[in-house]
C-alpha cells in the first residue's frame, strides 16, 4: 500500500492504491467500471471523467487504451484538469461533445445530481454514452444497517462531512434523475465489495448468510453488489 502524494508534497494514507494514486471507492469498483467503459466503447472514442479524485481510474482506463481525460472539482494532479460543472472555464481539452463520460462514486457527493446529470448530458453528442455508478443503498447489509441505526452503509452522520456522502440514491432515484437529463436505454448492474476484512468481513458474510436464508437476497452482477452502476444512452 502506498501513500496518496498531493501536489503540495503531503501525503496522506491510502487504503489501496494503483501506480501508487489512492483508490478510496470500494473494492473491485475500478476494475468494473474499467470493463464497462471497454464494453461502452469497442472502438475508441473521446472520453471524460468526471470527479477523477486522486486519478487512480483515470489511469487504469489509460492503461486500458481508453483517451480519458480526467477532471475535478478541486485536482490534486496537474494532469487532472478542473471542471466544475456549476461554473464551468472550458479548455481545448473538456469542451465536449464526448463519445462517453464516466462519473464514479461522484454524485453521492453533490447537493444535486439531476443538474449534474444534465451538464453531463450537455457534453455527450447524441447517442454518446454515461457510465455512473454510487453506493447501493438497497444492498441487503445497507437495508439492514438502515433498520438498526437509520443510515445505509456508508452513509450517516460519521461519514456525512468526511467523505461528504450527503446524497442517497437508490437505484430507481438515480434511473429517474438519468431519463429526465435526457438519456434512454438504460441498464443497472451491482458490483463491489465492502471495505470490512478480519472478524468483520466474518461477521458479514455470516449476516449475508442469514439475510439470504430470511429471503432477503442480493444478486450481484460483479462481487458483493455494494455499488450500484448505471449506464444509459443521450438522446
Amino acid at each position: 500500500m502506498t501513500d496518496v502524494v498531493r501536489r503540495d508534497g503531503r501525503r496522506t494514507p491510502a487504503v489501496r492504491d494503483y501506480r501508487g494514486h489512492g483508490i478510496h471507492a470500494a473494492p473491485g469498483v475500478h476494475e468494473y467500471a474499467a470493463a464497462l467503459a471497454r464494453s461502452l466503447l469497442p472502438d475508441g472514442g473521446r472520453v471524460l471523467e468526471v470527479g477523477s479524485g486522486c486519478g487512480a481510474l483515470a489511469l487504469r482506463l489509460r492503461d486500458a487504451g481508453i483517451d480519458v481525460v480526467p477532471t475535478d472539482l478541486d485536482p490534486p494532479h496537474d494532469w487532472i484538469a478542473r471542471l466544475d460543472l456549476d461554473d464551468p472555464e472550458w479548455t481545448e481539452d473538456t469542451r465536449g461533445p464526448f463519445d462517453l463520460v464516466v462519473c464514479v462514486e461522484t454524485l453521492e457527493h453533490v447537493e444535486n445530481p439531476r443538474q449534474v446529470l444534465r451538464s453531463i448530458r450537455a457534453l455527450l453528442r447524441p447517442g454518446g454514452r454515461l457510465l455512473v455508478s454510487t453506493p447501493n443503498v438497497t444492498h441487503p447489509h445497507s437495508r439492514l444497517l438502515t433498520l438498526l441505526r437509520g443510515a445505509p452503509y456508508v452513509f450517516g452522520p460519521r461519514l456525512y462531512h468526511s467523505p461528504g456522502h450527503i446524497t442517497l440514491l437508490p437505484d430507481w432515484m438515480l434511473t429517474e434523475h438519468v431519463r429526465l437529463a435526457g438519456f434512454d436505454d438504460v441498464e443497472v448492474t451491482t458490483a463491489g465489495d465492502t471495505f470490512y476484512r478480519g472478524p468483520m468481513r466474518a461477521a458479514y458474510r455470516v449476516e449475508m448468510a442469514a439475510l439470504w436464508l430470511l429471503g432477503i437476497r442480493q444478486r450481484a452482477t460483479s462481487g458483493d453488489g455494494v455499488c450500484t452502476f448505471l449506464t444509459a444512452t443521450a438522446v
